[in-house]
């Protein structure tokens, strides 16, 4: 064994449900995420830098506190007041390290009704991208990918980055969600809970 416990079930499937998605969406040709980022993104703000591979559960808690388990097992949520509107930070951890960081206006009625808090503006670094800003200040790195018919969001953005990937997602030319996920082969190895 290579000391690594295997992928937690629901994320694993979370990205095969994106990938299949992707694949039926896909035209002959698709675009590559190419050009890719330099360096790491990650989901910032003046307190706190998540960092997908390297951001740690007790760093993460150490600063905003206890989450709220939403949407399902394994995810952390936090909810946060951005620009005067409710966000949700929801975050994913893999062996006490973060995997995947989601940042959003919860829109459904089964969203639950968790107090906002002053946390500060998260965004997308390098780049400064954050919720509300138009999809055309995109950095060029940025790739449009086709979005799957009936989604959530109209407007789907990618890119890569060293040991990681990065989307921004909208409708109407306005990003309303950000993420940040690990790459799996690029994941390190456990960190003593």
């Amino acid at each position: 064994m290579s000391g690594r416990e295997p992928p937690d079930f629901a994320m694993q499937r979370a990205v095969e449900v994106l990938a299949s998605i992707y694949e039926r969406k896909r035209p002959a040709h698709a675009p590559t995420l190419s050009p890719r980022a330099d360096a790491p993104i990650a989901l910032f703000n003046e307190r706190l830098s998540l960092v997908v591979g390297n951001s740690t559960r007790r760093d993460v808690e150490r600063e905003l506190g206890i989450a709220y388990r939403y949407p399902s097992a394994g995810w952390y949520t936090y909810c946060l007041r951005i620009a005067g509107d409710r966000a949700f930070l929801t975050l994913f951890f893999s062996n006490a390290i973060l995997s995947a960081a989601e940042l959003y206006r919860p829109r459904g009625a089964q969203a639950p009704s968790l107090e906002a808090r002053d946390c500060g503006n998260y965004r997308l670094v390098p780049g400064e991208i954050t919720l509300g800003m138009q999809v055309l200040a995109l950095p060029e790195y940025f790739t449009a990918i086709p979005a799957p018919s009936g989604g959530s969001y109209a407007q789907i953005f990618a890119t890569g980055f060293p040991g990681g990937s990065a989307l921004a997602m909208g409708n109407d030319g306005t990003i309303e969600r950000l993420a940040i996920y690990v790459d799996a082969s690029t994941a390190p190895a456990a960190l003593p809970e």
